[in-house]
């Protein structure tokens, strides 16, 4: 029995210890690597289907379903129809198309743009198979767009920008694209949150480029983008397992009570938005108009 005991206890702190060394690894990785050399890693991560796989990497939508997940995803394609302008539609960092599909309807030409050729390459067989003609699919570095300047009327980016090294020149590229009083959904990640927090236990995700929320709107602001509508959610990281001693703030029934809607917005939002915390909150979605 007490070697059982002992045992046990051992495998533990043998999982700690290569948890530790893969946090630290990836730690070194990034202050090792130059700006290029940080996406080049980020990159490979994306394309070695390893954890982003092509499968999972652009959930479909489901408006019948009433988990939390869904629902903000529901409230960010609602928003891109809400503010959509006639013209050419981009779905800047789009994986597998999956968003894209459920929004094309709205123009007759649409771009699919994302840096991960596996994606691409999946967006365009499914675009096939449902016959999408008003689609264009293609890959593309989000700090140089192949797309000429002032010749796009509505453009979004969802759950990506905080994923993209120097997010200064993502914003500056997509005011040069967007054409006068052409708009802009940005989807951006807060530094000052508690799901920044625990991102730190995950090691094995690749880095990621958190910024606070007075950062993001001076991004914006110095990009000839006004802002015209700021909506914030995630106040608690609704995904995360870890750390132990957050644990009743990470529980999953919190999904359940903050996806919970109140004249037509989520819990979640709500209290997200509230004036002392919304500084806090993880997700900020901006809609932005070309000056």
């Amino acid at each position: 029995m007490h070697c059982a005991v002992v045992e046990s206890r051992i495998q533990v702190i043998d999982y700690i210890k290569n948890k530790v060394i893969t946090i630290m690894n990836n730690i070194r990785k990034v202050k090792n690597k130059n700006e290029q050399d940080i996406d080049e890693y980020i990159h490979s991560i994306y394309t070695d289907d390893s954890i982003y796989k092509v499968e999972t990497i652009c959930r479909k939508y489901n408006k019948e379903s009433k988990e939390y997940v869904e629902r903000l995803l529901s409230d960010k394609l609602d928003l891109v129809r809400r503010v959509f302008q006639q013209g050419v539609m981009v779905d800047l960092c789009c994986g597998t198309g999956e968003h894209l599909f459920e929004l094309q309807d709205l123009s007759s030409q649409c771009i699919g743009i994302d840096f991960c050729e596996p994606y691409i390459e999946e967006a365009r067989k499914r675009a096939k198979q449902c016959g999408l003609d008003n689609i264009s699919l293609d890959v593309g570095d989000a700090k140089n767009l192949a797309i000429e300047s002032g010749s796009i009327a509505t453009l979004y980016c969802f759950s990506a920008l905080y994923a993209i090294s120097k997010q200064e020149e993502v914003i500056a590229e997509i005011s040069r694209v967007l054409e006068p009083g052409g708009v802009c959904v940005l989807d951006m990640g807060n530094s000052k949150s508690i799901n920044s927090y625990c991102l730190k236990y995950y090691g094995e995700l690749p880095p990621s480029f958190r910024i606070p929320v007075s950062e993001m709107k001076e991004i914006i602001c110095q990009n000839n983008l006004r802002i015209i509508h700021h909506r914030a959610f995630q106040l608690l990281p609704l995904w995360a397992g870890k750390p132990g001693w957050l644990k009743p703030l990470l529980h999953p029934v919190w999904k359940k009570i903050m996806s919970t809607r109140i004249r037509e917005k989520m819990l979640d939002e709500w209290l997200s938005s509230l004036p002392l915390v919304k500084i806090y909150a993880f997700r900020h979605l901006f809609v932005c108009e070309k000056i």
